[in-house]
């Protein structure tokens, strides 16, 4: 297990129709964030800021996993298999 990687990936499906895809660290996090060309908002720069600590070693995987999930699931890219059931 690589310093960077999340306890669990975060499953994600970018388009309907699309396949799941799975995120498994902060640094892969950060790479689909800075690609991410759909509109921006203040989950995104969360989930930009605390997975790039990660990468600098500023912060550990909880928080920056947490705001990636965060951004996921606002944008209405987490997987249903992700959400919570209420």
């Amino acid at each position: 297990m690589h310093k960077d990687d999340f306890r669990l990936p975060i499953r994600i499906v970018e388009r309907p129709g699309e396949p799941v895809r799975e995120i498994y660290s902060a640094g892969e996090a950060l790479d689909f964030l800075l690609a991410w060309s759909e509109k921006r908002s203040p989950a995104y720069d969360a989930a930009v800021e605390k997975c790039f600590a990660v990468t600098a070693e500023l912060e550990g995987t909880d928080a920056a996993q947490e705001a990636f999930r965060r951004f996921a699931r606002l944008t209405g890219i987490l997987s249903a298999d992700m959400m919570p059931h209420l």
